[in-house]
């Protein structure tokens, strides 16, 4: 046994283990030397090798043996909850969001011809739903753009193998030649240059786009920026790019790097593109391209060929998806206000709020009003409820939603229902500014109260309820 630790022992030592440890292996065997063991199926010398080789993250124990991801049979976290878990089931849904992400029950609505409300599905079945609404096959539409002006320019050559195998693959492709295109100037107008039409108009037509550059100085060329800078932010609410595809690849005449694609991934987010997560960096790239301007056998050419299936792939994926994918929350939520300010501007018809069932009368005046009978004596059954937020006029803090939810929940106002029937007042109606009638009855609708309404002033409620 002595000589097969001194075996052991020598047989590591050109493995670069420290001292301490060859001891510390001889003599945990030589005193485990007289346990009765089961042949081992594990060569103990494979293991001592793989100790001597561990990472940092091996030794700041950060990686793990076992499967740190295993999930029960039924796929569930064989863990407890944590604190963070019980809180997030205890709060429960909040009341800003609606069951899906937004704009999804109305996509649903606006292209199948069938209304669908909240309720009818699950947040997942609805998201299905919605995008397997459209899925076109005809062929890609996507545009390369490339870095470099020079004639012997590797990111051109790139550029070619690119369009040469989304072509192969039926896809339609447009290399935009930035020789011409002018720096970029907002003294000059758009319209005035046939390059920067040009651009813009094959901006407008891709469904996806290629963007290779060179790296110049550690980041992206001039000549690659320029084109970027000339494509239009914003052309009514969306930017042009908003949703396309892009793939990103560089070149470099020096050692490989990934500055420049981490680049092009921030101006890609910046322009609201979907970056696929493929990309390519070719290193020393005067030595792997043949006579011709192709890319020479290789990893880096299949690399490239990776990227570009992916992007293929991606965009067929989502080119029909766009105008679902983009319902963005923040946006959808400033349009909504708007709208339903403006459509309980004006008190409500008699008939409208006749035909609600028991509404419930929210009386949103101060206390001095109330107790002044301004606009009327309250209402019997209804729940006052100050609109403004620590006495502060509309005009110096606007209320907002949050806030008057808050305010209905204290004040006792049951607000499980969404098809609930409420009818706000405050002292008068149809006022040439924002009453709080109005803004209150707005804020209701922005909370999902779709049959919230303007009732005026508590008299003219009175006088339309009979």
């Amino acid at each position: 046994r002595n000589d097969e630790s001194t075996r052991i022992m020598g047989s590591h030592s050109s493995l670069g283990l420290s001292r301490a440890l060859l001891f510390a292996v001889v003599r945990r065997h030589v005193r485990n030397a007289h346990v009765q063991r089961k042949p081992s199926l594990v060569d103990p010398r494979r293991t001592l090798l793989k100790k001597s080789m561990a990472t940092y993250a091996d030794k700041a124990n950060l990686t793990s043996d076992q499967d740190w991801a295993a999930v029960n049979e039924d796929g569930s976290v064989p863990y407890r909850p944590s604190e963070l878990d019980d809180i997030v089931v205890k709060m429960g849904k909040p009341v800003h969001t609606e069951c899906c992400p937004s704009g999804t029950l109305d996509f649903i609505s606006d292209n199948t011809g069938s209304k669908a409300e909240e309720g009818c599905c699950t947040a997942v079945e609805a998201t299905v739903q919605a995008m397997q609404i459209r899925m076109s096959t005809h062929a890609p539409k996507i545009l390369i753009l490339n870095g470099s002006l020079r004639s012997k320019s590797y990111s051109r050559m790139v550029a070619i193998e690119s369009g040469r195998i989304l072509a192969s693959y039926g896809a339609e492709v447009k290399l935009f030649d930035a020789t011409g295109l002018p720096l970029f100037n907002q003294d000059i107008d758009p319209g005035s240059n046939d390059k920067v039409m040009e651009l813009r108009a094959l901006t407008r037509w891709c469904e996806g786009m290629v963007w290779i550059s060179p790296e110049v100085h550690g980041n992206i060329s001039a000549v690659f920026k320029n084109q970027v800078d000339w494509m239009p932010l914003t052309e009514g609410a969306l930017r042009p790019t908003q949703g396309k595809t892009c793939a990103v690849m560089q070149v470099e005449a020096g050692s490989q790097s990934f500055n420049t694609v981490n680049n092009l991934r921030v101006l890609g987010r910046w322009m609201r593109m979907i970056v696929v997560p493929n990309q390519s960096s070719i290193p020393q790239d005067y030595l792997h391209f043949n006579d011709d301007g192709t890319l020479k056998e290789g990893s880096l050419r299949s690399r490239v060929v990776d990227v570009i299936d992916e992007l293929f792939r991606y965009t067929l994926l989502l080119r029909d998806q766009q105008p679902f994918l983009l319902q963005r929350y923040s946006e959808r939520t400033v349009a909504t206000a708007k709208k339903n300010l403006a459509d309980t501007a004006r008190t409500a018809d008699p008939e409208v709020l006749k035909s609600l069932k028991d509404p419930i009368i929210v009386d949103v005046r101060s206390e001095k009003e109330v107790a002044a009978d301004k606009g009327g004596k309250p209402i019997e059954g209804s729940y006052h409820v100050p609109l403004n937020v620590n006495h502060d006029p509309q005009s110096v803090h606007r209320t907002t939603a949050q806030e008057f939810y808050k305010k209905l929940k204290d004040a006792g106002v049951p607000v499980d229902d969404k098809k609930q029937g409420y009818i706000a007042h405050c002292t008068k109606g149809n006022t040439d500014y924002v009453a709080r009638g109005n803004r209150a009855a707005a804020l209701l609708r922005d909370l999902g109260f779709v049959n919230a309404q303007n009732g005026g002033s508590a008299d003219e409620i009175r006088a339309s309820m009979g």
